[in-house]
C-alpha cells in the first residue's frame, strides 16, 4: 500500500492544516481538541510547507521550559 492510497481513503476534511504565524499555543490546543498528533502547515491549505507534531512542540516548548502562549519558536 502507498501513502496516497491511504490519503485517498480520508474525506478531503480530515487533513488539518494551520498557517505559519498560528500560535504554538493555537496549534496545541488544536491538536487537543480534534485528538490528533499533527497539523500540516500551509499557507493556502493546499501547498504544505511542513508539519506541527506533538513531538516537536514536547522536544522545542515541554522540555525546554518555553511557553507556549508566549510566541513562537524557531526550528534551531
Amino acid at each position: 500500500m502507498l501513502v496516497n492510497q491511504i490519503l485517498s481513503m480520508k474525506p478531503s476534511g480530515d487533513i488539518i492544516t494551520v498557517a505559519p504565524a498560528t500560535s504554538v499555543a493555537d496549534a496545541a490546543k488544536l491538536l487537543s481538541e480534534k485528538r490528533i498528533g499533527a497539523v500540516v502547515v500551509s499557507d493556502d491549505g493546499k501547498m504544505p510547507l511542513g508539519i506541527l507534531s506533538e513531538r516537536d512542540y514536547a522536544r522545542k516548548v515541554v522540555l525546554q521550559g518555553l511557553s507556549s502562549c508566549t510566541g513562537y519558536y524557531s526550528n534551531s
